[in-house]
């Protein structure tokens, strides 16, 4: 800073913070000072050495006495707008000379990254501050992985539960029926049984059997299965094999399937469902019938002289409680069937061969003795027409009896179950009371009833005729040739019955 001779300032350098470059501020004319508005609008020295913004500056005097005003807020006199401390101020308030200085953003920048730099320090302090610990953190992974597992487990044991509670649904249902089965064959309801089968899934299955090329065979030459007929040797006779020509479709199923169980379930002796047969393992079963899988239970029935068990397979899709009968199995029915339906005649012959003229010794030509002799009368000493009053006391034959009373006949059930009677007092008591019914029927002259009963009584006993009866000795025709009115059958199994002994 130089001053001139006068000892006011002569000009002031300064070095420009920006450009680096040196400026002068020389010093102002000795001139008065520019208003106080002026100067202070231009941020200059008092006026007049007044107080700024008060308005004009007071006149420098002397000190004021210790009676005198001061100066503003008690600091002493103004100093003079011409002394050099107050030329200072004014140019320290003036513009510098030179170029303008460059504006920069490098410093903003810098002072936003160090911002963000430093908020995320805090960010991550407090984080780190308030967070859990790394082992806090770990255990946490591991609870969450625990979670997953378990809900992963729960979702897997509601599925199994859903599929075993779909599987099981049929099989209960099929559990249910048993004994509604059991009953409605006790009771001989046909028509409950037939809407237990679902004719046209059966039917379905049924041709599926017959049409298999490994054991298709098998079925179709079954005359439970399909259509066809009895096998007849070169003799006439029936050679116990059947043809089948195609399988049975869901009506004619139905016909044959319910004539086969009416004749051989209803009526049987000591039926019953066999429960743990059924709760086996080979109790269920799982099939695919015409594209739907089935699932079941064979529900097993038994009886008296039935054979081998008999097999209703109660079944439905998985997931339904609406089980029918889908299948029918009966592994005695070829034997049963021929019984009825392609039994041949017992051959009779009543020549005595030692007196066949064709057995003679042709080195001796004379007659045999007595061979010229007739033949005697068999039924020269039959009993006479009367009641035997016999009558059963086991139920089953007593069925039997009110059965024949009713329809003339019986089914093959209630045969057995006289033909299957250990006591030979109950099966003579049997037959007795069949004669009676026959009885009955002759003279009401009822043509059914007489070819029936005499026909049941054939069925059952003619084992125990003799040699020299035949069936047409025995049975009432009921041919469009006419049938006998004469009371002689009735008196051939008087003689039958007279005849049978009750001792073991």
């Amino acid at each position: 800073m130089e001053y001139d001779g006068t000892g006011l300032q002569a000009g002031v350098q300064f070095q420009c913070t920006q450009c680096g470059g040196m400026v002068q501020v020389g010093a102002p004319a000795r001139a008065a000072a520019p208003p106080a508005k002026r100067a202070r609008a231009a941020g200059g020295p008092r006026a007049a050495g007044g107080p700024p913004g008060r308005g004009p500056a007071r006149a420098a005097g002397p000190k004021r006495g210790p009676g005198a005003a001061r100066g503003p807020a008690g600091r002493g006199p103004a100093r003079a707008a011409g002394s050099p401390m107050g030329q200072m101020q004014g140019a320290q308030q003036q513009p510098g000379y030179g170029p303008p200085p460059k504006k920069s953003n490098s410093g903003l920048i810098v002072g936003v990254i160090v911002g963000v730099i430093v908020l995320g320090l805090i960010v991550f302090a407090v984080f780190a501050a308030s967070g859990p610990s790394p082992e806090d953190f770990a255990a946490q992974k591991r609870k969450e992985a625990d979670d997953a597992k378990r809900e992963q487990v729960a979702k897997e044991d509601a599925a199994r539960k859903a599929e075993n509670e779909a599987i099981s649904k049929p099989l209960n249902a099929a559990m249910e029926q048993a004994s509604a089965l059991e009953s409605a064959i006790a009771n001989e309801n046909a028509a409950t049984i037939e809407g237990m089968f679902d004719w046209q899934t059966y039917a379905a299955y049924n041709k599926a059997l017959v049409e298999d090329p490994d054991k298709g065979s098998s079925f179709l030459n079954h005359p439970l299965f399909s259509v066809g007929d009895w096998e007849k040797g070169d003799d006439g006779r029936y050679t116990g094999g059947f043809n089948g020509n195609a399988p049975h479709g869901p009506d004619s199923l139905k016909q044959r399937v319910m004539g086969y169980i009416k004749q051989y379930f209803f009526g049987a002796a000591e039926l019953k469902w066999d429960k743990a047969k059924t709760e086996s393992e080979k109790g269920g079963f799982a099939v695919e019938i015409a594209g739907t899988k089935y699932l079941g239970k064979k529900i097993f029935i038994d009886y008296k002289g039935g054979g081998k068990t008999k097999e209703f397979w109660f079944g439905a899709p998985k997931g339904s409680a609406d089980v029918r009968i889908l299948n029918f199995v009966d592994l005695g029915s070829m034997k049963a069937l021929a019984e009825i339906e392609a039994k041949n005649e017992r051959r009779t012959d009543n020549r005595d061969f030692t007196r066949d003229p064709d057995r003679r010794d042709p080195n001796n030509p004379d007659p045999m003795p007595g061979e010229d002799d007739p033949p005697a009368d068999p039924d020269a000493n039959l009993p006479p027409n009367a009641k035997t009053g016999a009558m059963p006391t086991e139920p089953a034959l007593i069925n039997a009896v009110n059965d024949l009373k009713r329809d003339g006949t019986l089914n093959i059930a209630r045969t057995k179950a006289v033909t299957t009677e250990p006591s030979k007092v109950e099966k003579k008591a049997t037959m007795g009371a069949f004669i009676d019914l026959l009885i009955d029927a002759v003279s009401s002259n009822d043509r059914s009833a007489k070819a029936g009963i005499s026909g049941k009584l054939w069925d059952i006993w003619h084992g125990y005729c003799t040699a020299d009866r035949t069936k047409d000795d025995m049975v009432y025709t009921i041919g469009f040739d006419g049938q006998s009115s004469t009371d002689m059958i009735v008196r051939r199994w008087l003689e039958v019955y007279n005849a049978y002994s009750t001792e073991d």
